[in-house]
């Protein structure tokens, strides 16, 4: 993606990418690198549970997305909603 697009390719500022580049270009190391994109990633999920926590109507399942129980909950509330709207 470099070689093609270059260092000002959208992209390689995401989450990963950054680091990734940065490691490429020796700006730091290996371990560095996944720690960092590691962090970044742990704060953007961070970032969303707190996002998630602020809607009224999101309501949270225990478990699993390849759980059966899980799936079989999601699709009954998503019919649900579908139905009332």
């Amino acid at each position: 993606m470099l070689e093609k697009y270059g260092n000002s390719a959208s992209p390689l500022s995401s989450l990963g990418y950054k680091q990734a580049v940065q490691f490429l270009h020796g700006e730091i190391d290996r371990n560095s690198a996944i720690q960092a994109a590691q962090q970044a990633h742990r704060n953007y999920a961070k970032r969303q549970m707190t996002w998630f926590r602020r809607e009224p109507q999101v309501v949270w399942l225990a478990g699993f997305g390849d759980e059966p129980g899980i799936q079989r909950k999601a699709t009954e509330l998503v019919q649900s909603a579908l139905s009332e709207a």
